[in-house]
């Protein structure tokens, strides 16, 4: 009896502990999900959330004031050549700027005195991506980064116009201003638009197309002699034609020379050359014959040569065997008055 009594007490001893370390555990769950409803956090991660609050706040605190802003957008395409890209800072001063071609090839820029700012010194190449990077601080010293790729615009997709006269020139009072466009212009109001033409002088000047591709400026006048003339092409993302911008932000100057002018009278085949309104010379000229007759109208000298060579064919003057009725060499003094 003793041994089964002692044996029962030991089997009790050993239920009541098991029970005790269950009610143990669910002592020690009903600890956890009570500490964890306190902390509001649902899934009993309250002290966890409460780290990650704190170093987000420390983070916060630690970041720079200063706001780079890089234009393009990353990513951006089509991007033109001339203006669209730069870089700016709020709350801060610009330390360095990078732009590198997908090659590796630096592009030089310009930084603002203030160092608010920063551009490309020339204009970018077509078909070409670009990354570029900036660092900027805040008056506490703080850093701020920012970085963007994009690529410009294809020569599919853009249009780009030769001029005359060039940067610098000096030029007679009849020379108009003339551009030529490398591709057909739908958007003529458009393109015409972006450019403009003014003169020292005050002089009105106005614009007519002689097809897709050519735009002239001239005043109704001459131009006064001695008069600067100003050629301002703002054609940077203008639409030429669908899916076809312009590229180029140019300003170009030149001069106007003295006022000679010289008239031609085919029926008394003399010319009378004027110089500042003065005639200064009258001279004895051929002339066409009515089959051929002399072009009448306006007229500029637009090349002059000491010497060349002219041949009869390249104005649709040709034998029987297509060759030029003239041919002749090292003409001296030779003038052009059209194409």
């Amino acid at each position: 009896m003793e041994w089964r009594v002692r044996t029962d007490s030991k089997r009790r001893r050993r239920s009541l502990a098991a029970i005790s370390v269950v009610l143990g555990g669910v002592l020690v769950l009903s600890a956890c999900n009570d500490g964890g409803d306190k902390g509001g956090d649902p899934k009993g991660n309250g002290e966890a959330s409460k780290s990650q609050a704190d170093v987000d706040a420390a983070a916060a605190k630690d970041a720079s004031k200063a706001k780079i802003t890089i234009t393009p957008k990353d990513g951006a395409t089509n991007v033109g050549l001339n203006d669209s890209a730069n870089v700016a800072v709020s709350d801060g001063t610009l330390t360095q700027v990078e732009l590198k071609t997908s090659e590796g090839t630096a592009v030089a820029g310009d930084m603002a005195a203030d160092g608010k700012s920063w551009k490309p010194k020339g204009a970018l190449k077509r078909s070409t991506k670009y990354a570029l990077s900036a660092t900027a601080k805040d008056a506490d010293g703080k850093e701020a980064h920012e970085n963007a790729s994009f690529t410009t615009v294809s020569p599919e997709n853009s249009f780009v116009a030769s001029f005359v006269p060039e940067e610098g020139q000096t030029v007679g009072v009849g020379m108009p201003v003339s551009i030529t466009f490398n591709k057909a212009i739908k958007d003529k109001k458009a393109v015409q638009a972006g450019i403009s033409v003014s003169s020292s002088s005050g002089q009105e000047v106005v614009g007519h197309w002689f097809s897709a591709q050519r735009l002239d400026f001239r005043p109704e006048q001459y131009w006064q002699a001695g008069s600067t003339v100003t050629l301002k092409m703002t054609l940077e993302g203008v639409q030429g034609a669908p899916g076809v911008q312009g590229v180029q932000s140019k300003t170009v100057t030149f001069k106007i020379g003295r006022s000679q002018v010289s008239t031609v009278d085919a029926k008394t085949k003399k010319m009378t050359v004027t110089r500042d309104g003065a005639v200064i010379k009258t001279i004895p000229i051929s002339a066409g014959a009515p089959a051929n007759p002399t072009y009448n109208g306006q007229m500029v000298i637009s090349e002059k040569f000491k010497e060349t060579r002219m041949n009869g064919a390249t104005v649709g003057f040709t034998d029987a065997d297509g060759k030029g009725e003239y041919d002749i060499k090292d003409v001296p003094h030779a003038m052009r008055l059209s194409n």
